[in-house]
């Protein structure tokens, strides 16, 4: 992982915003698949793609005047997004509530929850299928309230980056904090007017050993068949508690069936 250049944080305003890029570890380093935006604002946290479509978000919302009870998590869609990059020639295709789908979230310490994991597949830095997974620019630049990491470390072949995203009350909270500190995987923490804080870890995880869930993502590429970038996301198949989100190649022509 790559982080920005450390600021005198006396000297510039918060940290409101993260950007989290995937890209190959030469020196031509192209955004491959989306780049990721995680945002506090308000009582909330938002997560969602910044790519050429742009139409899902996954939401944390603190207590509020309007709901003072407690927390919520859900992934939503934009239906007008999600109409208008269908008629752009897009492929968008989910089966959300209009009201989004809710995520209960991990616990795994005391009033700290694992709500999602994003993940890229090594397939895209596949020399084969690199142009397919190009990110094409401009990207948001950063400023003193926008921080920014690039994933760029060598990976074999069937790892996967994963950032995993923990929402918490009173301090922040890193899973196995000795060793994300170590290994200088740690962003954030984004802290929201409600008193909650948002961290991310970053991972290299093998996929055989930390599969997606099943069915989720389609397969590669036949040989004659053309290369085409996809975001897939779904709860977790266990639990139910994450969500995930998986930057992945497939074929043009499954997508072209599937519409």
């Amino acid at each position: 992982m790559e982080q920005g250049k450390p600021m005198n944080r006396s000297l510039v305003t918060p940290t409101r915003e993260i950007l989290l890029a995937f890209s190959d570890s030469g020196s031509d380093r192209p955004v491959l698949g989306n780049m990721w935006r995680i945002t506090a604002k308000g009582t909330d946290f938002y997560v969602d793609p910044i790519g050429e479509v742009g139409v899902f978000h996954l939401s944390v919302h603190g207590p509020n005047g309007e709901h003072p009870d407690g927390h919520r998590f859900h992934v939503k869609a934009d239906r007008r997004g999600v109409a208008q990059a269908n008629e752009s020639g897009y492929f968008v295709s989910h089966a959300l509530p209009r009201h989004g789908y809710p995520i209960d979230g991990e616990e795994i310490a005391e009033k700290a929850w694992r709500v999602a994991r994003i993940r890229w597949r090594w397939d895209l830095r596949r020399p084969r299928y690199r142009d397919a997974a190009r990110l094409p620019g401009p990207f948001p630049e950063i400023t003193e309230s926008r921080s920014g990491a690039r994933f760029a470390k060598a990976m074999e072949p069937n790892d996967a980056a994963d950032v995993d995203l923990v929402i918490s009350y009173n301090r922040p909270y890193w899973p196995n904090e000795g060793n994300s500190l170590r290994n200088d995987a740690r962003l954030g923490p984004l802290r929201n007017a409600a008193g909650m804080y948002l961290t991310a870890t970053s991972y290299r995880r093998s996929q055989m050993k930390h599969p997606a869930p099943e069915n989720l993502i389609p397969r590669l590429p036949r040989p004659d068949e053309e290369p085409n970038r996809i975001l897939c996301a779904a709860p977790d198949g266990a639990k139910g508690n994450m969500y995930w989100f998986v930057e992945a190649i497939t074929a043009r022509e499954i997508i072209e069936a599937s519409r």
